[in-house]
């Protein structure tokens, strides 16, 4: 049994890996969790919907691994089921870390049931769990059984929506993610022949100020003006539009024309589906619950009620499109159902992205 100080500690750690994580990639924003066990019967969760730099020891809930209630202030992360379903199945977790570091998601994407990889000259196996909508007993019975079946790795990638890590304690389990995410680089860059570096590139943003326009560029083109103009008038619910002209985008901008969500937080932040311009002078494409607006050959533009909603969306819409690129390249991947995307887009509408920006 823990002693009050212990659990102080404990609960200083998670913030401390949480902001480790974030400084390294592997989580962004209020996306992704970190728990550890106290005891048996319970275990330290980051709540939901705030973001990392913003958490005190004392927001962080204690869980019960019996029957998921917990206590405290704070509600748990969505994904708490997925924890407690890991801490029952595997002995050897006593802290876990589940993250949508890119190029594990990616690989999450491609419809395999494995990643086979090689680690210090020894090959090593990472299982892929079946999706399942995020939140929901299903996804944690599919995320147990996999840890079950698999009991030599203590990494376990997420079908379309991120991986899961544990070990004994805070440094294994972050170990552990940071050689997934290199054995997954290494397989979308030569296996899917997609070498291209997650990151975003902004090119010409703005935000709205008195209901007036503020190009964050002097050397905004007036076509450019243009296109901001249009988006704001057809989209009186955003403030910010942040240019994406990241790689990935950028390639996707002049090589296709639909984009259907392969990820998870795609069809939450971005929306359903994506129609992108195949030539120039053809008209964009602005709708009501699509957070991107694609320009020919020329990025995209990413859309939010605040500036950090507009980045969020343009991380989100990088990392979908290496996904995309990716499957493309590699022949074949698994698409999320329409049916699930509206359901996760109108979820982080009326819920998830409301609590977010209520508690900066």
């Amino acid at each position: 049994m823990k002693t009050k100080e212990e659990i102080l500690r404990l609960r200083e750690e998670i913030i401390d890996v949480s902001l480790s994580l974030l400084e390294q990639g592997l989580i962004v924003r209020t996306w992704g969790n970190i728990s550890a066990k106290i005891d048996d019967d319970h275990y330290l969760i980051t709540p939901s919907g705030i973001r990392y730099e913003d958490l005190k020891p004392e927001m962080l809930p204690v869980v019960s691994i019996k029957d998921n209630s917990f206590e405290g202030e704070y509600k748990p992360s969505s994904e708490s089921l997925v924890h407690t379903a890991i801490y029952k199945a595997r002995k050897d977790a006593e802290f876990i870390v589940h993250t949508h570091q890119v190029y594990a998601t990616c690989v999450g994407a491609l419809g395999k049931n494995r990643l086979k990889a090689e680690h210090k000259e020894k090959k090593i196996i990472f299982p892929i769990a079946k999706y399942a909508l995020p939140g929901t007993t299903a996804l944690a019975e599919n995320i147990k059984e996999c840890a079950i079946k698999n009991n030599e790795t203590r990494s376990i990638i997420m079908a379309n929506h991120g991986a899961v890590c544990f070990g004994h304690n805070a440094d294994e389990a972050v170990k552990e993610a940071i050689k997934l995410e290199r054995a997954a680089k290494k397989y979308i860059f030569s296996i899917c022949r997609t070498d291209i570096n997650n990151e975003i590139e902004e090119g010409f943003s703005s935000k709205l100020e008195n209901d007036k326009i503020v190009y964050l560029r002097s050397d905004t083109p007036e076509r450019i003006k243009l296109i901001h103009q249009h988006i704001y008038a057809k989209r009186p619910d955003i403030r910010y539009i942040f240019h994406n002209k990241s790689e990935s985008v950028m390639t996707i901008s002049r090589r296709a024309n639909h984009m259907r969500p392969l990820l998870d937080d795609f069809a939450q932040i971005i929306g359903t589906s994506l129609r992108i311009p195949t030539a120039e002078g053809t008209p964009l494409t602005v709708k009501k619950h699509i957070n991107a607006v694609f320009a020919y050959n020329d990025g995209a533009y990413c859309l939010g009620a605040t500036e950090d909603d507009a980045v969020a969306a343009a991380i989100v819409l990088d990392k979908g499109c290496i996904a995309h690129i990716a499957v493309t390249r590699f022949g074949e991947g698994s698409f999320i159902s329409l049916r699930d995307c509206f359901k996760m887009n109108r979820n982080y509408r009326k819920n998830y992205s409301v609590l977010a920006n209520s508690v900066k």
